[in-house]
């Protein structure tokens, strides 16, 4: 058989990572199911991948259980922790201290100036002196937020105010805002 140089076969999930994570019978933390797995009778048993969700229920496993987010909106907002007890996890909201921490501004710069609203931002700028103002507290502002030092209610007027002084398009615009959604900034920042 042919090999595909393209395709990363050790990057592909096995059938039983597809199926999800499962809870053991003692509460632990979720994970794939196991080939090997010794029950409490001491009977070792290799056949958890092939069974049904009920039959695993059967067994004590819980699953497939839902796995906190590792993106969007919440994982900037939330923390989570297993609950051993209830075999679920639990969501806390965290404080705004600590989302404003989880805001990650440099990243966000790393993807900014890549973008076609940052260009005609930049163009911009460059004939048109109140663009050019409001472009130079701009990076100012974020050059601040990514030592730590984020003003956060003058960054969301910088935005307001570009958004009014240039004309971009609606894929522009949206394309900042997955930015903003992968970096955190949309827990603090609107684009309307």
């Amino acid at each position: 058989m042919p090999v595909n140089d393209n395709v990363e076969y050790n990057n592909l999930p096995t059938a039983t990572e597809q199926r999800g994570m499962y809870s053991p019978p003692n509460g632990n933390h979720p994970q794939t199911l196991p080939d090997l797995w010794r029950d409490g009778d001491d009977i070792v048993r290799d056949d958890l991948p092939s069974l049904t969700d009920e039959q695993l229920n059967d067994l004590g496993w819980k699953g497939p259980i839902q796995m906190p987010p590792l993106s969007g909106t919440s994982f900037f907002t939330h923390t989570y922790e297993w609950n051993s007890e209830t075999r679920e996890w639990a969501s806390f909201e965290l404080s705004t201290l600590d989302k404003e921490k989880n805001v990650e501004y440099e990243k966000f710069w790393d993807l900014f100036i890549d973008t076609d609203f940052y260009n005609k931002l930049k163009t911009t700028a460059s004939t048109k002196l109140a663009t050019n103002v409001l472009y130079t507290e701009f990076i100012a502002l974020l050059d601040d937020a990514k030592r730590g030092h984020a003003n956060t209610t003058k960054i969301q007027t910088a935005f307001t105010e570009i958004i009014d002084d240039v004309t971009f398009t609606a894929d522009e615009i949206a394309k900042l805002q997955g930015i903003l959604e992968s970096t955190g900034m949309s827990v603090f920042y609107t684009l309307s």
